[in-house]
């Protein structure tokens, strides 16, 4: 866990050294992403989603959680697990406002934990339907009570595991963006990227959580930006961003999020 938290934090700081705000910015593409996307992000919240993220981190329900990594069964209040495993406000922002920037209609997402990110990528008027994949029963429960409150008729839940379940999804599903944000090991992000890629002709946008949770996942995002199909990557730290359609020399930008 220590040599994990050095990690990020060592990363973090070359982050910090080499993020560029709007004025490196050349590309009208980058720029209208920063300041419609990025800067926004800052101060944009949903107020309805908001509440319900703190009735989560107020939730001292204890309930049992398998691991499916190491295959050992373990007890957690909900209220723990949403405090260290639910985005920030500025980040689920910041997935609403890039759906809409990009007038994106169908989204998929892996990794569904309780539904604050799903409702954000549900909110913008043009989406009209998220797919979001959860490996866990329960937490996939908990999740559903969320959505039964608000943009129910958006959403759905697909309980198994990426490898189980996402390619199926993904030819029936055809999504124009995918949030990648399940199983943070380097062979399970790349079979994302590469179904993602493999299955759906309309993606636009692949983003990718966590990029610096691990050197497993260090390693995966490098591997994608080098990849020749990209022309072009963002690094935003919290996240990683594909874009898939964008015709441009390749190129790879680390932005102030």
């Amino acid at each position: 866990m220590k040599s994990n938290i050095l990690f990020r934090l060592q990363n973090y700081l070359k982050y910090q050294y080499n993020a560029v705000g709007p004025h490196a910015l050349h590309s009208p593409f980058l720029f209208d992403l920063y300041n419609q996307v990025i800067k926004p992000a800052r101060k944009f919240r949903l107020k309805n989603v908001e509440k319900l993220r703190k009735e989560l981190t107020t939730n001292h329900t204890i309930i049992d959680l398998y691991d499916l990594k190491t295959h050992t069964h373990y007890r957690k209040t909900i209220s723990s697990i949403a405090k260290t495993s639910l985005s920030t406000p500025q980040f689920s922002a910041f997935l609403f406002k890039l759906i809409e920037w990009m007038k994106v209609e169908r989204v998929m997402e892996t990794g569904t934990s309780f539904g604050i990110n799903t409702l954000y990528m549900a909110g913008p008027e043009k989406v009209n339907r998220v797919l979001s994949v959860e490996a866990s029963p329960i937490v996939s429960s908990i999740a559903e009570k969320q959505f039964s409150k608000l943009l129910q008729h958006k959403i759905e839940i697909k309980q198994g595991t990426v490898q189980d379940v996402l390619e199926h999804q993904i030819i029936k599903e055809q999504p124009e963006l995918c949030f990648i944000d399940a199983d943070h090991r380097l062979d399970a992000v790349l079979f994302c990227v590469e179904s993602i890629m493999a299955h759906s002709k309309n993606i636009k946008c692949i983003v990718i959580h966590d990029i610096y949770w691990s050197s497993d996942m260090s390693n995966a995002w490098t591997q994608i930006v080098s990849d020749t199909r990209f022309n072009l990557t963002v690094d935003l730290f919290q996240a990683g961003l594909i874009f898939t359609k964008i015709e441009m020399p390749k190129q790879h930008f680390t932005l102030h999020f």
